[in-house]
């Protein structure tokens, strides 16, 4: 499955510091990915109606900007953070989201599979977390962890909001992902591609050898554990999910 930021360690590189698949991955993210324009848009009414004014923000990893981009598409005012292990991702970062006097955003390269990543931050409060198809990468304890330190960034009254991967039982149990390998399919027909069906495949499985997904009823209680009110499931498209809660306000009980 896609997404970026967690070293999951182990001699083996991992997936997402391979130059050539972050490339491939990153030009047909849109394609591939089931229901994420759906997705996307749902996170921009998310942030319009959600009432707390962004200045900065957290992007957890952030890969190539992409959540990024869109949280600044609404609040283009804000600063961003991105954090991520993967260079090669960063430096795609940087070719979205540009440089110079102009660029509202700051790379921080930090390991989210490893606690302390965050002592690398410019200090907070931030007013959103954000993170996009990253913390599925990551062992069911470091998530709660993860949820744990995201909140311990946020000002009072302030979102996190994850869109990302789950598991999910029944008949819809792999749906995700078999779409996604569908349309990985087509697109190579549509460039005129030489891999065979098979190929192409074959190298989706490899490139979900470091998925850890866990349900989404898990993970509202561990964000709900972590402090947060309001956990809320957004959306959920077989595996496809949006959720999030909120940092109390001050003086709230």
């Amino acid at each position: 499955m896609s997404g970026a930021g967690a070293r999951v360690g182990g001699d083996r590189i991992p997936a997402w510091q391979r130059d050539e698949l972050v490339a491939s991955f990153l030009d047909e993210r849109q394609t591939l990915l089931p229901q994420l324009d759906t997705m996307e848009e749902l996170v921009r009414t998310i942030l319009r109606r959600q009432g707390h004014a962004i200045e900065r923000f957290v992007d957890l990893g952030a890969g190539d900007g992409a959540m990024s981009e869109l949280v600044l598409g609404v609040v283009p005012g804000a600063h961003a953070v991105l954090v991520d292990f993967s260079e090669p991702m960063l430096e795609r970062a940087a070719a979205r989201l540009g440089d110079g006097e102009r660029a509202s955003w700051e790379a921080v390269r930090g390991d989210l599979a490893q606690a302390g990543w965050e002592s690398a931050l410019p200090a907070g409060p931030y007013d959103l977390v954000v993170s996009s198809f990253a913390i599925h990468h990551l062992y069911p304890e470091r998530k709660r962890g993860l949820y744990a330190e995201a909140f311990s960034l946020l000002a009072p009254g302030a979102m996190f909001l994850n869109m990302d991967v789950v598991t999910v039982e029944g008949p819809l149990a792999g749906l995700f992902d078999e779409q996604m390998e569908a349309n990985a399919i087509a697109a190579e027909h549509a460039r005129h591609g030489h891999r065979s069906d098979e190929q192409v495949a074959e190298e989706m499985v490899d490139d979900g050898s470091d998925d850890r997904p866990d349900s989404a009823p898990e993970q509202l209680a561990w964000l709900a554990d972590a402090g947060f009110e309001d956990v809320e499931l957004h959306f959920k498209w077989a595996e496809g999910a949006i959720f999030g809660g909120r940092r109390p306000p001050e003086g709230s009980a």
